[in-house]
């Protein structure tokens, strides 16, 4: 009994390590951290044969977070479909989540990154 408990919980943490994984492999983080902004939920799907992504920021801190993000769409080989995505402002409050979506713009798109940063030093602002 012991055994198939330890087990499961071994199994349960591989899993959970994979998934974490895969999340710190899709975000670009630009400057010096995410803070208290956690992303997760990243996933994305096919409409129209273009590629869509969609995830949610969550702040685990006690004061309202504002950053930065944008989306990152690539091919097969991992090269950058596209043209750079405007860098789109959020504030995420404090033990709350904010959805986000991006569309791509090729057929060519099979992946994407999001890039996040948390302050505008590191970004390039159009208004």
């Amino acid at each position: 009994m012991k055994k198939s408990i330890l087990l499961i919980g071994i199994m349960f943490g591989l899993l959970s390590a994979c998934s974490t994984n895969k999340i710190k492999d899709q975000v670009e983080v630009i400057g010096n951290s995410l803070g208290d902004i956690q992303i997760k939920d990243l996933r994305s799907m096919q409409v129209n044969g273009l590629l869509m992504a969609q995830g949610t920021f969550h702040n685990t801190g006690d004061k309202p977070v504002n950053g930065y993000y944008r989306c990152k769409f690539l091919d097969a080989m991992n090269f950058q479909v596209g043209e750079n995505q405007v860098w789109q402002l959020i504030t995420v409050y404090p033990n709350q989540d904010d959805s986000f979506r991006c569309q791509a713009t090729d057929t060519n798109s099979v992946n994407f990154k999001i890039e996040f940063s948390n302050n505008a030093e590191n970004v390039t602002i159009y208004h």
